[in-house]
């Protein structure tokens, strides 16, 4: 029987040609990948150049800032002319700023001077006025916003030459009237008390040094219902129920037990609630499980309030 011998040298052959086409498939589907992640990378940056507009915030004035971890988050300075709501820029305008985005907005906005806040979210239409929360840093009127819109910051009420605020507002320490520096009532009846048992002459310093105190750090019970209409004690034969009302806090108001009574809570600026009655200068709320009386002169209404 015959048998045929294929030499080593034709069998080395076949397998170079096999290696060199393996390493050409190889090097094909290597350079395809490449070209692959190229084109995406230039996918990217074109989609980014096409979504990410340029950051203005950086132009905005000196005595406004805005601060943002949101990407792409624009903002511009607008006067009066681009509020645009008649109630806000007649009540006064120190400064606003318009801040949206593309991705959305998560910002804290402040302003270089004291004064309060007031957005119009840019989300709803006609645009939706609040009140946000707000706060002191550093000198500057700060709040946070969740949503574009236009941030307004606004004198505080005045009255007379001199700032008028709740007794429990403290927009920083400066500013700030508190009622732990005013003296409760129970003390004032003591005082009365004594002067009645014993009109000497130590009663009349004590006298003076407390008239002194009310001077240099706020006015008595008398004289702050004779001025300050927050502190009106309004009868409850004046009191008028309520259905569909609500009321938001300008500020951090207080929570009392019946108009001008005793201090029981306090009410969060920015907060909204519902209101079940109200008299002349007061809205009755429940805060916490309680029921209790706001100052009606530093809220907004809302719905059917009276």
């Amino acid at each position: 029987m015959n048998r045929t011998h294929f030499p080593v040298s034709a069998i080395c052959c076949l397998l170079m040609i096999v290696l060199l086409f393996m390493s050409f498939g190889v090097i094909s589907a290597q350079d395809d990948m490449m070209m692959d992640d190229k084109m995406m990378m230039d996918d990217k940056m074109m989609m980014d150049d096409m979504m990410m507009p340029p950051e203005t915030c950086k132009d905005l004035p000196s005595h406004i800032m805005v601060m943002s971890e949101s990407m792409g988050v624009q903002c511009q300075d607008v006067g009066t002319g681009g509020i645009g709501v008649m109630s806000i820029v007649d009540a006064g305008v120190l400064a606003a700023v318009d801040v949206w985005g593309p991705f959305g907005v998560d910002a804290e906005v402040c302003f270089n001077m004291p004064g309060s806040i007031t957005f119009l979210d840019a989300t709803t239409s006609p645009r939706m006025q609040m009140s946000p929360e707000y706060y002191m840093d550093h000198g500057m009127t700060c709040t946070h916003i969740m949503h574009p819109g236009t941030v307004i910051l606004a004198p505080m009420m005045m009255m007379g030459d001199d700032m008028m605020m709740d007794d429990d507002m403290s927009m920083d320490d400066d500013m700030m009237m508190d009622d732990d520096m005013m003296m409760d009532d129970d003390m004032m009846m003591d005082d009365d008390m004594m002067m009645d048992d014993d009109m000497s002459m130590d009663d009349d310093m004590m006298m003076d040094d407390d008239m002194s105190m009310d001077d240099d750090m706020s006015m008595d019970d008398d004289m702050m219902m004779e001025h300050d209409p927050m502190l009106i004690a309004d009868s409850m034969d004046t009191m008028v129920p309520l259905e569909g009302c609500e009321v938001t806090a300008r500020y951090n108001l207080n929570h009392r037990a019946e108009p001008a009574g005793a201090i029981i809570g306090v009410v969060a600026g920015g907060s909204t609630r519902a209101a079940t009655a109200r008299t002349p200068n007061w809205f009755k709320v429940e805060l916490d499980g309680h029921e209790g009386w706001i100052t009606a002169h530093y809220i907004d209404g809302h719905g059917d309030c009276g």
